[in-house]
């Protein structure tokens, strides 16, 4: 049987308890680009719970990769620049932050995922084993890492459809990588294409901002390796989902046991419709959302996906880069724990969060 994307959604609603109240909001994993150095360390030295799932990352990563992703999570000269590290880093990550907000009573009403946080969506949404997860992820992390200095990433303020239309002198050399929200787009080339690309954008007042990055996931870039890829993660074990999850491969729901080998990596090599995902999850009636990963990386889209659908919604973070996590999610909870205010207005304007976004993308 298939399902729509809102029966998808709604058939676990029996089990969850009826309504969507303030503590049951989508987790939302964001992907690359959410790392700091030593993001880890206070919460590994605080909660037991959050100690407890990382050393089990740890034991995966050690076996796939031969490092300590304990040490990468609190040294000071850890390599977080590295992509084949950063990737395992910030998934482990969310996977034991999603265990802390459990272990705190905060239960996900859905999961969605941006780019490499869909493993993590995927994990928490029993999907995944923490096993498969984190094969997942390392051999992506592997596999991308090939990529460095071949490409680059920008994002620009043209409408997804707008993309090929406003630069039509690039085609074929410049990708929409990522629909991030009604009016920003993500797009990739190879780097000395990007520049001229950003010159052009600026003579014609485009607000436009380079991603810090080496690479350029979810595009062409990646079709060599897709193969090799496959072959790394055949035998991964999907299982019917627990919870509903969103996919921003397909931009709708998906039944658990889809997330195979092929769409890992579709996730990598193809474009991530976030935009499209975050619509899905609003016409089932979703409108509280907390970002699970080190630093805030996708709730300026948020906002923006709720302001361009004309709803009021609540925006949570999990931690802030260099922040004292403890204190920042101790304060998430009272927010998630207080009653909705039928009437909340947006907490910024497009033009803020656009404003916004440009500032914290990558």
């Amino acid at each position: 049987m298939r399902w729509t994307s809102k029966e998808s959604l709604m058939r676990h609603e029996g089990e969850a308890g009826p309504g969507m109240g303030p503590c049951r909001p989508v987790f939302v994993f964001s992907g690359q680009g959410s790392q700091w150095t030593g993001m880890g360390r206070a919460l590994l030295e605080r909660s037991t719970v959050f100690a407890l799932v990382l050393k089990a990352c740890d034991v995966q990563v050690r076996r796939l990769m031969g490092w300590s992703l304990l040490e990468a999570l609190t040294a000071e000269d850890a390599r977080l620049g590295d992509i084949e590290v950063s990737c395992p880093a910030i998934v482990s990550m969310e996977i034991a932050l999603a265990a802390l907000w459990r272990s705190w009573g905060i239960e996900p009403a859905a999961v969605v995922g941006h780019s490499i946080g869909e493993v993590a969506a995927a994990h928490v949404a029993g999907v995944l084993s923490l096993e498969d997860a984190m094969r997942v992820i390392c051999h992506q992390g592997r596999t991308v890492g090939k990529l460095k200095g071949k490409g680059a990433m920008a994002v620009v303020g043209l409408p997804w459809a707008r993309v090929g239309e406003a630069l039509p002198e690039f085609a074929g050399q410049l990708w929409r990588v990522i629909h991030a929200s009604p009016e920003w787009t993500v797009v990739a080339a190879e780097p000395e294409v990007l520049e001229r690309v950003l010159a052009v954008l600026r003579r014609r007042g485009v607000p436009a901002r380079r991603v810090d990055s080496e690479v350029a996931a979810h595009c062409p870039q990646v079709d060599p390796y897709r193969e090799e890829l496959h072959g790394l993660l055949s035998g991964i074990g999907p299982r019917a989902e627990r919870l509903p999850i969103v996919s921003t491969v397909t931009g709708g729901a998906l039944p658990g046991r889809r997330f195979d080998a092929g769409y890992w990596v579709r996730n990598l090599a193809e474009p991530v419709l976030f935009r499209e995902g975050v619509d899905t999850l609003l016409e089932a009636g979703h409108d509280t959302f907390l970002e699970v990963s080190p630093h805030p990386l996708v709730k300026h889209s948020l906002e923006s996906c709720l302001e361009g659908a004309g709803v009021r919604g609540q925006l949570f973070v999990s931690m802030r880069r260099g922040k004292e996590p403890t204190q920042e999610m101790l304060g998430t909870l009272r927010g998630l724990s207080q009653p909705r205010e039928p009437e909340r207005q947006p907490e910024a304007s497009l033009s803020d969060a656009g404003g916004a976004l440009l500032a914290n993308v990558a």
